[in-house]
C-alpha cells in the first residue's frame, strides 16, 4: 500500500497541486476504512459515515482524484462532491440566516464606539486595527504592516503605512487574493488614526500572535474575527454598491460574498 501511495503522491506533484493539498490527499487516503475498488455505491456509504458534510467533500475529493489516478470510474463520486457542496451552502446559509437574528452581535455603531474608546483609553495599536476592519474589511495578515514616513522607504512585498503632512496611505502588496487583484492602496484622512499609527513603527508584525491580538482587541464582543466584522459591515450595507465596496476593499469577488458573507440574504 506504501508503494501504491507513493505513486499516487506522484501523481498528485504532477497535478502541480500544493504540497498542502497534497498532504490532505494522502492523510485521506491513509485513513480511509476499506479497501479502493469497491464499487462507487460502497465508497460513498463509507463517505457517508463521516460526521459532516465538510469531512464528507474532503475525503470525496480524494476518492476521485485516486479514482483517476487508478483510471477507474469516478462519476459517481463527482455527482456526491456536487450533492456535498450544495449541503454545505444550505448549512453556510443556516448560518448566516442565524447570525442576522443574533441579537449578541455588536451593530456597526457599536463596533465605532468601542473603537473611539480604544483611542480614549491610550490602545492606539487596537483603535487602528479596528479601523482598519471597519472601514476596509481586510484579513488578518492585511495588519502586518510598517509605518513609514515616506514612500521611498517602501517595496511592492510588503503592507505599508505612510504618514504624509496630513494623511496616510495605506498599501497592500501582500494578502490573500494579490495575485488577481493587484496592489491595493487607500487614502486615510481620519485624524484619530493619523495620530495614531504615526506613534507606532509597525500595526502588526509576522512574529505576533495575531489571533490572540484580534480577540484581545475585540474581547469586549466575545472576541470576534475579522471575518464576522465583515459581515457586520455587509449587514448594514445590503446594497448593490455596498458589496461592490466591501468586494473592492477586501479583495473578494462579489459571488463569494453574497454566498459566504452577506449574512441578511434570505
Amino acid at each position: 500500500m506504501n508503494s501504491d501511495l507513493d505513486d499516487f503522491r506522484q501523481y498528485l506533484e504532477n497535478q502541480y497541486l500544493s504540497e498542502k493539498t497534497i498532504n490532505i490527499h494522502i492523510t485521506n487516503m491513509t485513513n480511509f476504512p476499506k479497501k479502493v475498488g469497491h464499487s462507487q455505491r460502497i465508497l460513498i456509504n463509507q463517505l457517508n459515515q463521516n460526521m459532516t458534510w465538510c469531512r464528507r467533500l474532503s475525503r470525496a475529493n480524494t476518492l476521485s482524484k485516486y479514482l483517476q489516478f487508478k483510471n477507474l470510474p469516478n462519476d459517481e463520486i463527482v455527482e456526491y462532491i456536487k450533492n456535498a457542496n450544495q449541503e454545505i451552502q444550505k448549512e453556510s446559509k443556516k448560518r448566516q440566516s442565524d447570525m442576522a437574528d443574533d441579537k449578541t452581535l455588536p451593530t456597526v455603531a457599536e463596533l465605532n464606539k468601542h473603537m473611539n474608546d480604544l483611542y480614549d483609553k491610550g490602545d492606539y495599536r487596537g483603535f487602528c486595527i479596528m479601523y482598519i476592519f471597519i472601514n476596509f474589511q481586510v484579513r488578518n495578515m492585511d495588519l502586518i504592516a510598517k509605518v513609514v514616513k515616506s514612500k521611498r522607504q517602501t517595496n511592492e512585498n510588503e503592507n505599508w503605512f505612510v504618514v504624509g503632512r496630513k494623511q496616510v496611505v495605506y498599501i497592500r502588496n501582500r494578502y490573500k487574493t494579490v495575485e488577481k487583484y493587484g496592489q491595493k492602496t487607500h487614502v486615510i484622512r481620519n485624524e484619530r488614526f493619523f495620530n495614531a499609527i504615526k506613534t507606532m513603527d509597525h500595526l502588526l508584525k509576522e512574529s505576533d500572535n495575531i489571533d490572540r491580538v484580534i480577540k484581545k482587541t475585540t474581547y469586549e464582543f466575545g472576541g470576534i474575527t475579522e471575518a464576522t466584522i465583515a459581515k457586520i459591515i455587509l449587514r448594514s450595507k445590503n446594497t448593490m454598491n455596498g458589496l461592490r465596496r466591501v468586494s473592492r476593499n477586501r479583495g473578494t469577488d462579489m459571488t463569494t460574498l453574497v454566498e459566504n458573507y452577506n449574512i441578511t440574504k434570505k
